[in-house]
């Protein structure tokens, strides 16, 4: 009888069957990374509006919104501890100490047990998932987010930029940006703007509290543009290298809001810490402008930034969260960070 041996692949069919394969593969990762993209996108989105809602429950609780900083700047709390209680997070609120106070009143975010027990913590509603970046600053255990706050269109000296400049608008006509008005209130301090701008608050540390100027709490009147016209809380990226940059650090008055001065993702565009630092490892420029020096014509700021294709992710003072893209025009832009400017809003937005 005639016998019937299986007969194998020859090389070829398998050369053939593995680069089908490889074909397949080449297809479907790109669809995989962008349905992975738009489910980080849609939780970053959730998490804006969960503190937009919280911010709305706070005006609720106490007739204003979040103060940006504490009265007395940079390091004794800023909207993060008072956003806690109303993201399920009232324990963790309890044990944060001397808030609005100095270093005369007491210890700073960065001292025990603050520190310890607030500041080293990673909050997930606070971290945008397209975001790669450390979670912790400078490879020690202080935590990084994502979110900050809107604290208008120029600088976070909430006033004309260049400073002194008149016959402008609020989106810039003339060279002189004017100063329309924010939701939330930062380092609106006239002793530092008159020291041109290259200065901390004058009550920044030790001192008397009943000193402290900035971070002044606004009303949900005081936002005449209306609510669904003004941004609330947006995006940046947290730092990516283990140096001193500051960004992402809001648990730090300077790293806790944004301006609109710029617009989302401008790589030419450059974020002014004041305070802080925008180092990367010694030899390295930081990979994305940033400066330390803040003058009368480019004052303290922070832009917004976020890994989302083609755009942020920002909620609005009503609680509603928009995608905005990178081509969003600069008159746009400055008129969404203003809350008293008057503006008609672009055909972008």
């Amino acid at each position: 009888m005639r016998s019937h041996a299986r007969r194998g692949f020859t090389l070829i069919e398998l050369l053939v069957v593995i680069a089908i394969i490889a074909i397949l593969i080449g297809l479907l990762l790109p669809a995989v990374q962008k349905v992975r993209e738009a489910a980080a996108r849609i939780k970053c989105s959730n998490n804006l509006k969960q503190i937009a809602l919280a911010n709305a429950n706070y005006e609720s609780a106490y007739g204003t919104f979040f103060p940006g900083v504490s009265r007395t700047g940079c390091c004794w709390g800023t909207w993060m501890i008072q956003s806690l209680p109303y993201m399920e997070q009232e324990p963790m609120y309890r044990l944060f100490q001397n808030f609005g106070g100095n270093d005369s009143t007491g210890i700073r975010y960065a001292a025990a047990p603050n520190s310890t027990n607030v500041t080293t913590q990673k909050l997930a509603t606070y971290l945008c998932p397209s975001d790669p970046g450390p979670t912790v600053w400078n490879g020690g255990t202080l935590t990084m987010h994502n979110y900050v706050l809107n604290g208008g269109n120029t600088s976070f000296y909430q006033s004309n930029l260049p400073f002194g400049c008149t016959g402008g608008s609020t989106v810039g006509a003339n060279g002189c940006v004017t100063f329309g008005g924010a939701p939330f209130g930062f380092y609106e301090d006239p002793a530092a703007q008159a020291a041109g701008g290259d200065a901390s608050p004058t009550d920044y540390t030790a001192g008397s509290p009943t000193n402290g100027r900035m971070g002044q709490p606004r009303k949900v009147t005081d936002i005449s543009d209306g609510t669904s016209n003004t941004l609330c809380v947006s995006e940046v990226l947290r730092s990516p290298t283990k140096g001193d940059d500051i960004r992402g650090f809001t648990w730090w008055g300077g790293a806790s809001g944004f301006t609109t001065y710029q617009t989302p993702n401008n790589a030419a565009a450059t974020d002014v810490m004041t305070g802080g630092g925008c180092g990367s490892p010694p030899g390295t420029p930081p990979i994305y402008p940033c400066t330390t020096t803040s003058t009368s014509t480019l004052a303290r700021m922070q832009l917004v930034r976020s890994k989302h294709t083609n755009g942020i992710n920002a909620a609005l003072c009503d609680g509603s969260v928009r995608f905005i893209t990178n081509s969003i025009s600069l008159v746009t832009w400055r008129s969404l960070g203003t809350s008293q400017g008057g503006e008609t809003l672009g055909s972008n937005f």
